[in-house]
């Protein structure tokens, strides 16, 4: 081991004896006689460790040692004396030396006692050397890093904290709460919730943070810790600024459609909005809307968008099962509880535990499972079927139903506190037909998807197609939709799905008769592609009064159509006849 070794002493016999020992383990060694001569030293170069008599001719070693924990705070002492007493010997030790030895010196001892230096030193730098790289990537990264002690206090904040939060050195060891006030009352629970759940486990909140009149959406998540040193734990919280990336995601989101909803109308929008306000929300929901509208869609986007997210999403058709199953399915049920158990199985809601439970059809609940659900969104504590052990979970329910439930109040058949609990908040999904300016992106999507799974290149729909879609009423919602452009797919023999692919009850239903001249180009998909067809020579708006319209409406038709004074269809209609589409 190569290190530079000072070695202090005005008495020849002593020094010559530590060069020797120093040597011998392959150390290379400096004398010096004197305290005057040793600083003298230490100015011309660097030591790994200065041995040093107590009591030197021109001072002393303590002297010595104050010296070089001074400018030399990476350089090692070891003392030796003759005369050794104990106040001495703690003088030295609290100033900083590394040892202390008494003379006459056992050469193995200094042998020992060197080699243990030497490895703390390199210990040290190495450790050193570990917190420089583990600071600079503290300090690198783009994410937002406060490490808190036990009480919330600040213990090390990274240089993207600072700016996020505005917050300056001088707020170490000073509680959170002071420095992050319009913010730390949705920070707390995220900082509770960690605690809880223990080392190793994150937990994740989305928070809207208000600076200086701009909002900034962060993606919070904090992590417990563990200080065996002090025997202490704390929190790693890190904030990540997530606002361009929602202003992007709202952007994209008005174009083509949000976590798997497809749609750009205004009640579209509406119903994104309200999702992402509940986002960093617990809150159950109760959606709302007509058979094949998209619920557990809704559902899934609620709990994809939650601070749930990296937990299960458990659904449930409450309408499919009967009470005693629906019981079972629900809050599981023990070995030997009815015949065929022949094994413990835990309910949805245990296997939702941390995440979201999706009750659909809750209308259908018997009155006596309406109670049972009631205990547990009140308590989130429920039995297992054929036990009476409490089993806590901590979910959030989203449910939902197409009947009328305070009809269903009103007649009896649905308790009145349930549906006040269930309904905290509601989204009401519309149906098709009062949307249908998303026919076209939700007929795009659907062929996307079909095209996928069978292998196919479907490039459209005709204009003879399109123009029935958006004259037809659809009570069966997206759900029929995409049934039948599913058939149509199936049974096309054309990349180009025209009126004879459709099926023949959707033929019959259709109020459009078909055309006598077939429109045999496809609907474009996206905004001004033209349709096949020529002007209207007909009466009312001119084409560019229509496209006028349009563009002020953003494409929305039944605005448009509005503004103009016609029907949805009419104007569909005149824009096919124009060449406009979206």
């Amino acid at each position: 081991m190569n290190a530079n070794i000072l070695v202090v002493d005005d008495d020849c016999s002593t020094s010559e004896m530590v060069v020797h020992v120093m040597s011998k383990s392959g150390y290379d060694t400096t004398t010096a006689d004197s305290l005057r001569q040793a600083l003298e030293a230490l100015q011309k170069q660097n030591y790994d460790l200065v041995i040093s008599d107590l009591m030197l001719p021109d001072g002393s070693g303590l002297q010595l040692l104050t010296e070089v924990r001074k400018n030399h705070p990476r350089t090692y002492t070891i003392l030796l004396t003759g005369f050794p007493d104990v106040a001495t010997v703690q003088s030295a030790l609290r100033a900083g030396a590394f040892d202390y030895l008494i003379k006459p010196v056992i050469p193995s001892k200094l042998a020992h006692v060197a080699d243990l230096a030497m490895e703390h030193r390199r210990l040290e730098q190495e450790r050193e050397m570990l917190s420089n790289r583990l600071e600079a990537v503290f300090q690198g990264v783009e994410d937002a890093i406060i490490a808190l002690d036990h009480e919330w206090r600040i213990i090390q904040i990274n240089h993207a904290a600072a700016q996020l939060f505005h917050l300056s050195p001088s707020v170490l060891n000073q509680p959170l709460r002071d420095h992050v006030v319009a913010i730390f009352p949705m920070l707390e629970p995220l900082l509770l919730q960690a605690r809880q759940r223990g080392e190793g486990n994150r937990t994740v909140r989305r928070i809207v943070m208000d600076d200086q009149g701009m909002e900034k959406i962060l993606s919070c998540t904090a992590s417990l810790f563990h200080d065996p040193l002090h025997a202490s734990y704390g929190v790693i919280l890190v904030a990540r600024d997530e606002s361009r990336l929602a202003m992007l995601e709202r952007e994209t989101r008005t174009r083509q459609g949000w976590h798997g909803l497809v749609g750009s109308s205004q009640p579209m929008q509406e119903i994104y909005t309200l999702i992402e306000q509940l986002a960093e929300f617990d809150s159950t929901v109760l959606i709302t809307g007509e058979t094949g509208t998209g619920k557990e869609l809704v559902a899934r986007s609620l709990h994809d968008t939650s601070t749930r997210h990296h937990r299960s999403f458990v659904a449930v058709n409450c309408g499919a099962l009967p009470d005693g199953l629906l019981e079972s399915e629900l809050f599981g049920h023990v070995r030997g509880a009815f015949t065929n158990a022949i094994r413990d199985k835990p309910g949805r809601f245990k296997l939702a535990d941390g995440g979201t439970i999706f009750l659909d059809e809750i209308g259908d609940l018997s009155l006596a499972m309406q109670v049972r659900l009631l205990r547990v969104l009140q308590e989130q504590v429920f039995e297992a079927v054929g036990d009476n052990r409490p089993i806590h979970v901590d979910v959030r329910v989203v449910t939902a139903t197409h009947q009328n439930l305070l009809q269903l109040v009103h007649d009896g058949f649905f308790r009145e506190d349930l549906y006040y609990r269930i309904k905290v908040v509601e989204i009401h999904l519309p149906s098709l037909r009062e949307h249908k300016a998303d026919l076209p992106m939700l007929v795009d999507h659907f062929l996307a998807r079909f095209n996928a799974r069978m292998n196919r290149s479907t490039k459209g729909v005709s204009g003879e197609v399109m123009t029935a879609f958006m004259d037809y009423d659809w009570p069966g919602n997206v759900r029929e939709l995409e049934h039948t452009l599913e058939h149509a797919m199936v049974v096309a023999q054309k990349p180009l799905l025209i009126w004879l692919d459709l099926p023949g009850d959707f033929q019959a239903r259709c109020a459009c008769p078909t055309p006598k001249q077939p429109v045999t180009g496809p609907v474009a998909s996206h905004r001004g592609r033209p349709l096949q067809g020529g002007h209207s020579a007909g009466t009312g708006p001119d084409r560019d009064t229509i496209l006028a319209t349009l563009e002020a409406s953003r494409w929305q038709i039944q605005a448009a159509a509005n503004q103009l004074g016609i029907s949805r269809s009419t104007l569909w209609r005149r824009m096919k006849s124009m060449g406009l589409q979206q």
